[in-house]
């Protein structure tokens, strides 16, 4: 899990302070202050604020992987041109 250095890197990225960052969000500085220096995780709701104050995704928060892509991410590209979708049986049940 990447959780500290990613949060490390979004509390400098926005020049805020862990501290801070505890009051806005109303998540325990002790909290924060232990997943900066590595600590695993408790609470799934606690990690949601803190992607959505700063409008990453969790993947991205936790593991450092790229902002997952939903199919609004593409309607640009779906709505031009013509495609063709097949639809095809893989594996029988």
């Amino acid at each position: 899990m990447k959780l500290n250095k990613t949060l490390k890197r979004l509390l400098n990225e926005s020049e805020l302070s862990a501290t801070e960052l505890s009051k806005l969000t109303d998540i325990p500085l002790s909290t924060l202050h232990g997943w900066i220096n590595g600590v695993e995780p408790k609470s799934i709701s606690q990690l949601k604020k803190i992607a959505d104050f700063f409008d990453v995704s969790l993947d991205f928060l936790c593991f450092g992987e790229p902002k997952s892509k939903n199919i609004k991410d593409f309607g640009g590209d779906i709505s031009i041109g013509n495609y063709e979708v097949i639809l095809r049986r893989i594996r029988e049940d």
